[in-house]
C-alpha cells in the first residue's frame, strides 16, 4: 500500500508510515444491508441533484416497479420507501397532469399579469389529451405531440414553458424524477412579415369612425398599445388635461408607460373622453382579450369594409411604429412610447421633461 501522505510503498495494513510517520487512516466503505425481497430498492444516480432513487416493489400492486421519488440522502429514500411499503402510495402519487395544473396555477397565477393568466389558461386547453393522465406517466413524446400541433413559434414556446413548470412542480413534490418537457424540440417556423394597415384602410376606418369598435381600432393604430394593454386601461389611466394615457405591461420598459394622444388628431381625445363618460369608472373595455379581439377589433375592421385577412390587433402596433417612423418621430422617443427597452436610462429621471418631449414628438403624427 502507499502512504497517504508521502505516497511511498509501505507494508499492507501498516498503522503508520515507515518513512514519514503519518498515521494511516483508511475510512471503511459504509455497509448497506440488502433490502428484503418485496420491500423495494434504492439506488444512487449522480446525474440528479437528489441522487438517491427509491423504487417500489413490483409485487405490491401487481404492476411493474414504480418510481417513488428521489432524495438527498439514502436515509430519506429508505424512510420514504418504508412508509410506502407500510402505508401505500403517497397522496400525490396518482396525481394527473390536470391535478398538477390546478395546484401549480393557484400559486403561479398570483405573481403574473392578467394577460399572462389568460394566455396560460388558453394554452392549457391544448393539453386536453393528457389532462387525465398521471403525470408520472407523462413523457417527452406526449408533450412533443402537443407542440407539433401548434401553428406558431410563440404558441410552442408557451406550451413548452408551461410543460416544464408543471413537471418541475411534480419534481418538487417527489412525483417524478425527470423533467421530460426539457427535451421537447420547437419546430422551425418561417418568419412572416407582419401585415400593417395601408393608408387606404386607415382612411376607410376614419370614414366609419362614428362606430365605437372602429374608434378602438384607430386608437390602437395611433397609440401602439397591445391588445392586453388596451383591455387593461381604466378611467384612471387617462389624463385628458395633459393629453396622455398611462398603461402597458409585459416588460419593465413597457409597464406604466406614458403614451400621448397625437395633438394633430383631436378626434382620438374625443373618442377617449366619450369612453370614460360611458363607463364612469373602471375599465374602458370591460372584457377579456379574446372578446375584444372578436367583438371589438374584428367587428370594427369589418364594419369599415376592410378584409380581416391577415389583420390582428398586433398589426395595429406595427402600423403605429411604421407611421411614427415615417413621420420622423425620433427613435429614442418611439422606443419609449411603444415600450421597448432600448432608451436612455437618464430620461427615466426627468419624467416631466419626457412627457413634454413625447407630446412634441406625437405632434408630428397626423391623419
Amino acid at each position: 500500500m502507499l502512504c497517504i501522505k508521502c505516497k511511498k510503498e509501505i507494508p499492507d495494513g501498516s498503522a503508520y508510515c515507515n518513512y514519514c510517520g503519518k498515521k494511516q487512516v483508511v475510512k471503511p466503505k459504509p455497509k448497506y444491508h440488502k433490502r428484503e425481497h418485496g420491500t423495494g430498492t434504492i439506488h444512487y444516480d449522480k446525474r440528479y441533484k437528489k441522487p438517491w432513487i427509491a423504487v417500489a416493489p413490483s409485487s405490491k400492486y401487481g404492476q411493474g416497479r414504480q418510481y417513488i421519488g428521489c432524495y438527498a440522502t439514502r436515509t430519506e429514500a429508505r424512510e420514504a420507501l418504508d412508509d410506502f411499503v407500510k402505508n401505500g402510495r403517497p397522496a400525490l402519487y396518482n396525481a394527473t397532469v390536470g391535478d398538477i395544473y390546478e395546484m401549480w396555477s393557484k400559486t403561479h397565477f398570483k405573481g403574473v399579469s392578467d394577460s399572462a393568466v389568460h394566455l396560460y389558461s388558453a394554452m392549457w386547453k391544448r393539453f386536453k389529451d393528457v389532462q387525465e393522465m398521471p403525470i408520472r406517466e407523462l413523457r417527452t413524446a406526449h408533450i412533443q405531440n402537443i407542440i407539433d400541433k401548434a401553428t406558431s413559434k410563440s404558441a410552442c414556446d408557451v406550451i413548452k414553458t408551461m410543460a416544464i413548470m408543471l413537471c418541475k412542480y411534480a419534481q418538487e413534490n417527489d412525483i417524478v424524477a425527470k423533467n421530460y418537457a426539457e427535451f421537447v424540440k420547437i419546430p422551425k417556423f418561417e418568419k412572416k412579415e407582419k401585415r400593417i394597415f395601408t393608408s387606404e384602410e386607415i382612411s376607410q376606418l376614419w370614414e366609419h369612425s362614428d362606430d365605437k369598435n372602429v374608434q378602438a381600432v384607430l386608437f390602437m393604430i395611433y397609440t401602439g398599445f397591445r391588445i392586453g394593454e388596451v383591455v387593461a386601461l381604466t378611467v384612471d389611466s387617462v389624463d385628458l388635461e395633459r393629453g396622455i394615457v398611462i398603461g402597458g405591461e409585459k416588460t419593465e420598459a413597457g409597464k406604466n408607460r406614458i403614451v400621448p394622444l397625437p395633438p394633430a388628431i383631436p378626434e382620438l381625445t374625443v373618442f377617449v373622453r366619450k369612453w370614460c363618460e360611458d363607463v364612469g369608472t373602471g375599465r374602458l373595455f370591460p372584457m377579456t382579450t379574446a372578446q375584444f379581439r372578436k367583438d371589438v377589433f374584428g367587428v370594427g375592421i369589418i364594419s369599415a369594409g376592410i378584409s380581416p385577412d391577415g389583420l390582428t390587433p398586433h398589426c395595429a402596433r406595427h402600423t403605429f411604429a411604421s407611421i411614427s417612423s415615417a413621420a420622423g418621430v425620433k427613435p429614442e422617443s418611439l422606443q419609449k412610447i411603444i415600450g421597448h427597452a432600448n432608451y436612455s436610462t437618464t430620461a427615466e429621471v426627468y419624467i416631466h421633461q419626457d412627457v413634454t418631449k413625447l407630446v412634441e414628438e406625437m405632434k408630428k403624427i397626423s391623419r
